[in-house]
């Protein structure tokens, strides 16, 4: 939707083709009985400096984004504590001990100014090994990992791309925001764009891709080929060979194919009154675990006097096969957030459990850095474009995403321009 825009605001005919009811894709906006809901977790790492931002600059529209409170975590003990997100909090948290608040305020130090990429193939498990990490810095840098890569799993997750984006923050001095007035109003923009210079269809799954030699014809739809200038495919990498068989090299589909997208299970509540004032993310060191009352950063999101909780647990895409133990997981991740929150239980009005085999596209992971996930042009194909989380755009999490639209559009325009 967002790369579609940018194509239609330059005057660019754009048809999107999407095989859900309803476009968005995964962060589709879903209304229910006066709340409105995103699908799962929709924060926007940097802000103003995020790339979702330059992308409405180029469409007209400044975005307003609301900041973030204090955030907070259970810890192992089981008390309540403030989960550190600046400077302040790092000196006065009671997650570390008095040695770990110096260490970690060193380590801020050089973590602000040194090289990072050679770490990136260095697990996360490694690097806390290697650096002495042990205690509640040890479990900051987990409950990091989780919600920042959405890859709890140290001895995998990338420990360079994890200080990468640390890097980031601590240099913007900006962490994850939320949009005012949530994310249909930006659905409405990228719609309005593209809808003066083409057409949305939903329901509207791809068939196949048609191509002659090196150059894309079109997709078929229902049978039909709509014939296209160019093609450009968001899809999860490991998709990505129902549509490209016999069009891309085998050994290359073969390995998107291999690539695991983030997992997990999405517990969101509608509550008949407030239960908690945090506005910050809320962190469960057990199970592993993030989540936000989303109302209380934009109260437009639920009527007056009620609240909306969501809630992530990310887990191996491989637990997906095991049906009663996700029940399980679920189950302890719902014990564990009526300890967190007192009056949680009471106060549900509706609940809606997700269990989500691919949250994002691919997990950032020692074998899954930014230089092995697919490009934005694909090989032998000279029209056809890659768009997503699943791309080899910076970041991690849904800000891949975000990022992988202007990446896309450059190479497109690199593309017009030889």
């Amino acid at each position: 939707m967002q790369l579609g825009a940018l194509l239609a605001v330059e005057g660019e005919k754009v048809l999107v083709l999407e095989k859900s009811s309803r476009i968005g894709g995964r962060a589709a906006v879903v209304k229910k009985d006066g709340y409105t809901l995103d699908y799962g977790i929709h924060l926007v790492r940097f802000g103003p400096h995020s790339a979702l931002a330059e992308t409405c600059r180029r469409l007209g529209r400044e975005i307003e984004f609301i900041p973030l409170g204090t955030s907070y975590v259970q810890d192992e003990d089981g008390v309540v504590k403030v989960f550190p997100t600046g400077p302040k909090d790092f000196l006065t948290s009671r997650l570390f001990t008095f040695r770990e608040r110096l260490k970690i305020i060193a380590m801020i130090s050089r973590i602000r100014r040194a090289d990072m990429s050679n770490l990136l193939d260095q697990s996360v498990a490694s690097w806390l090994e290697e650096n002495k990490i042990t205690g509640g810095l040890r479990r900051y840098f987990h409950l990091v990992s989780a919600s920042m890569l959405v890859c709890p799993f140290l001895e995998k997750a990338s420990a360079g791309e994890l200080l990468l984006n640390m890097q980031k923050v601590l240099r913007l001095g900006v962490s994850v925001m939320y949009p005012r007035g949530g994310w249909a109003p930006l659905f409405d923009l990228f719609s309005r764009w593209i809808k003066k210079r083409g057409e949305i269809r939903t329901g509207a799954p791809v068939e196949k891709i048609a191509w002659d030699k090196n150059r894309v014809q079109g997709v078929y739809l229902q049978g039909e080929l709509i014939p296209a200038r160019k093609v450009i495919l968001s899809l999860p990498a490991l998709q990505l060979g129902e549509l490209l068989e016999g069009a891309v090299a085998p050994d290359l589909l073969e390995q998107w194919s291999r690539l695991r997208p983030t997992a997990g299970i999405v517990l969101e509540y509608g509550l008949s009154r407030p239960v908690s004032g945090i506005s910050g993310l809320a962190y469960l060191c057990r199970p592993v675990s993030f989540g936000i009352f989303t109302s209380n950063i934009e109260p437009a999101l639920a009527p007056r006097g009620k609240q909306l909780l969501t809630w992530l647990a990310p887990l191996p895409v491989e637990s997906f096969a095991d049906k009663a133990a996700l029940a399980a997981a679920e189950q302890e991740l719902e014990r564990a957030l009526f300890s967190f929150f007192p009056g949680l239980e009471e106060a549900i009005e509706w609940r809606r459990a997700m269990h989500l085999p691919v949250v994002d596209g691919v997990e950032v992971n020692i074998d899954q850095t930014a230089s092995r996930r697919p490009p934005f042009k694909v090989a032998g194909l000279e029209n056809l474009f890659l768009v997503g989380d699943s791309t080899a755009a910076p970041g991690a999490g849904g800000d891949v995403g975000h990022e992988s639209v202007l990446c896309c559009y450059r190479a497109i325009r690199e593309w017009e321009r030889n």
